[in-house]
This record gives structure tokens, sequence and C-alpha cells, in this order.
């Protein structure tokens, strides 16, 4: 790879190496997400790994850095590239600027870049009025993905039956937890991520009773709610699902 692509690349990387304030944690939060989807050079993802742990390790060390988790896609077209997301942001947090932002850059170039051969930005924005997260995401090692594109002129419909199927599975203690996210720059028209936690493969099987029969004892029957069903899904339309898997190693800051 020549000296123009590698600062090309490094360009779109600014997210992983010029790290945001961690007062975007706070309450105050716009909820903006910053997600790379990542693609080693073939040969080097055991290097890579051990690269952006190593700078992990290293960028721990300045205030205003923030934190990255890393996950592995498991399933899809994408299997086997990689995902690192920084959550939790206000839009004004991308703007900021510390003074050890060059030496950060220079040590990622060095380091880090060389193991990556391609890579996709996206800002994202959580929907918090229709995820459902659960307190804490200790537990939580696999996250389905689903991308659902909604139809011109159709936003209040789908947001309408999106809340009364929320509002339902709330009331009912419905054990599963997700999450909904629009797809504010990077994708396409429409676009929204729907997100469950899981903790392992088993937690994917339907608990008991299952949404179908909770939305059903809800709506007053299973005709009632094959029709409700129908009519908000022609808000919208699904695109493709695939499963990551959280990578404590890649996502590890050298803290206690």
């Amino acid at each position: 790879m020549n000296r123009k692509i590698n600062l090309i690349l490094l360009g779109a990387l600014i997210g992983l190496v010029w790290l945001m304030p961690v007062q975007a944690q706070e309450e105050e939060s716009e909820g903006i997400a910053r997600v790379v989807m990542i693609t080693a050079k073939d040969g080097h993802d055991e290097a890579l790994i051990k690269a952006i742990t190593d700078y992990h390790h290293w960028v721990a060390q300045f205030e205003g850095h923030h934190e990255y988790t890393w996950y592995q896609i498991l399933t899809g077209p994408d299997t086997g590239k990689y995902v690192a997301r920084t959550a939790g942001h206000n839009w004004a947090d991308f703007d900021a600027e510390y003074d050890w932002q060059e030496e950060a850059g220079e040590v990622f170039e060095k380091n880090v870049l060389p193991h990556i051969d391609h890579l996709q930005l996206q800002f994202v924005q959580e929907m918090t009025e229709f995820s459902h997260w659960p307190e804490s995401f200790e537990a939580y090692t696999h996250y389905s993905v689903s991308d659902w594109y909604v139809k011109n002129g159709h936003w209040g419909k789908f947001r309408q039956g999106l809340k009364q199927i929320v509002d339902t599975l709330k009331a009912s203690d419905f054990p599963n937890h997700w999450g909904f996210l629009s797809i504010e720059s990077g994708g396409h028209g429409g676009q929204i991520r729907v997100v469950g936690a899981h903790k392992g493969f088993a937690d994917m099987s339907d608990p008991d009773p299952s949404f179908s029969k909770v939305m059903s004892e809800s709506l007053g029957g299973e005709e009632e709610f094959n029709t409700f069903m129908a009519d908000w899904g022609s808000t919208f339309k699904q695109g493709a699902n695939w499963m990551v898997k959280r990578m404590p190693e890649a996502s590890d800051y050298g803290k206690d």
C-alpha cells in the first residue's frame, strides 16, 4: 500500500485515533455512536488484534480519550471482519481537539494501519424511546443485528406501530433486550438498525411466552395480531441480518 493510500485510510480512521471526551457519557448525551467496519489484510488478523490492543493500552494514558468496543462478525457476507464502536456521544464531541492527537496519529499509522485493508464508517443515533437495554452489558457477548428501511411517507405509521409493540413487550416483562438505531450518515435513506443483546447462542431461542403470544393476547387474538403485523410491516422492508461477538481483548484499555 503506497503512502498516499495510507494517508487516506488514516484520515478515515481518525475516529479510532482522536478519541472523544468521557463527558459524552453523561445524561445529556445525544446518543451518537461512531461505528467502523474494518477488514484486516489477508493473514494479518492476529497482528491487527495485538496492535489495536497495544494501541488502546498506550492511548489510555491521555486525558480525553474514549474507548471503543470491538466485535467480530460471525455470519453473513462480512464474516470475519471487525466492528469498532464508541457510543454515548453528542455531535459536538467530534469537534474535540487535544495536544496529543498528532502523536497518537503517528503511533496508529505506524503500528495499526499496516494491518488494515479496508474500512467503512457510519454515525448512528440511539432511538431511546424504542430501545430496551439491560442495566449492565457485562454478561452479553453476542449481538444479533438487522437493517430495516422505512418507506417514504411511512415514518409516522412505522413509529406508531413500533411504539405499540415496545410498550406491550415492556408491560409484559418480556425477557429479551434490544435497541433501535437510526443510521445518520454512511448508510441509506430511511435506514435503521435493530440490535438484540444475547448471552450466547442459547439465548437466541424464543422466550416463553413468545413475541407472537404476548402480542396476540394484547391485541385480542391471533387473527388480530396477524392483521396488525401485516399492516405495520407494510411500512418498511427488511434488509441484511448478521451476528457479532464482543472481543474483550481488543476492547481492553489496560484498566484494573
